[in-house]
């Protein structure tokens, strides 16, 4: 089973569209789960991911609930680059989680937990066949991404984003979100292997209208295309090897 998850349900209301087999279930007496078949996988969807705490906690929970094979978080990321523009899809390489600095009490790096190496990376195929996808199905590009992601996005935080970014790396593009930090550390404790597609919704310093989330609207059909193809690839392919390095 691929676990396709999100914060809104307008990030996985394409995948919903066009499931087949849909049947609801209910965790915490809360969150709504619709498991269904695309192209014959078996796929989960969940929305209300919100938070790097609330969303490992979830996916912990479906982690050890279903047998999931991998992660797909979707949705929507803030571009710490100017030039990238809203509505690309930006595919993760990596995640960072900057909630975390310990550095004055630990040898730790900031972003780095304790008992863990900074950099959370994807598995190689995986971000290949979702390239491949996007190229196949869409007429627009994916760009490879470090996803820095943080609880809250503070002063403080935009601060350190914009003169401190050499710590983060200048290899990729760099992306902000809240909930792939929380997807990446339950992926790893449970050796799962996961991955986060999501299209930019804005700059991160530009607060948000409603032309800009409409905007990024746009950009979900490709989104959805493009990962869909990903499930049907991966589907006909014996590419998920259940961890990655971390």
């Amino acid at each position: 089973m691929i676990a396709v998850v999100g914060s809104s349900h307008d990030d996985i209301l394409y995948f919903e569209s066009i499931m087949a087999d849909k049947r609801k279930e209910t965790i915490f007496k809360r969150f709504e789960i619709t498991i269904g078949t695309i192209f014959n996988q078996e796929i989960l969807l969940m929305d209300g991911l919100y938070t790097s705490v609330l969303s490992s906690a979830l996916i912990n929970h479906i982690l050890e609930k279903y047998y999931i094979s991998l992660v797909i978080n979707v949705g929507k990321c803030l571009s710490v680059d100017p030039k990238l523009k809203i509505g690309n899809i930006m595919i993760s390489s990596r995640v960072i989680d900057v909630n975390v600095d310990l550095t004055v009490l630990t040898h730790c790096e900031i972003g780095q937990i304790p008992g863990f190496k900074r950099v959370f990376e994807v598995q190689n195929d995986i971000i290949n066949y979702t390239k491949q996808g996007v190229g196949r199905r869409t007429f627009a590009s994916a760009i490879n991404a470090t996803y820095l992601s943080s609880d809250n996005l503070s002063e403080e935080t935009l601060k350190a984003l914009k003169e401190r970014r050499s710590i983060f790396g200048e290899k990729e593009e760099l992306v902000f979100d809240s909930v792939s930090a929380g997807v990446a550390l339950a992926c790893t404790l449970s050796d799962v292997p996961f991955i986060i597609v999501k299209a930019i919704e804005r700059p991160i310093e530009k607060d948000q209208t409603v032309d800009d989330y409409l905007g990024v609207l746009d950009s979900y059909i490709n989104l959805g295309k493009a990962v869909v193809s990903t499930i049907g690839d991966i589907g006909r392919a014996d590419i998920l090897k259940g961890g990655y390095t971390v």
